[in-house]
């Protein structure tokens, strides 16, 4: 019932609305979860339908996850803020 849902959001989605073209960019927040849900329901139509989104949601995800990693371990790098009371 998820995959429906999924599929019929991404459906309204694709269609152009008001002052909005095909080509707009426009960003989402969902969970790791529901992107599974969404990668699942293009799976289901033709490669060739699908595999150019399905690529691009996968280079998103790696530039995220990149982000997050470097992220995180610039902040353990970070030399400790000298004592402001020392001076």
């Amino acid at each position: 019932m998820r995959t429906v849902s999924c599929i019929a959001l991404l459906c309204l989605l694709s269609t152009a609305a008001f002052a909005q073209t095909a080509s707009d960019r426009i960003k989402l927040d969902v969970s790791r979860a529901e992107l599974g849900v969404i990668g699942q329901g293009l799976m289901e139509l033709p490669y060739k339908t699908s595999a150019a989104l399905m690529n691009n949601l996968q280079h998103q995800l790696d530039a995220t996850d990149k982000a997050a990693k470097d992220a995180a371990e610039a902040k353990a790098v970070e030399p400790p803020k000298p004592d402001q009371e020392s001076k």
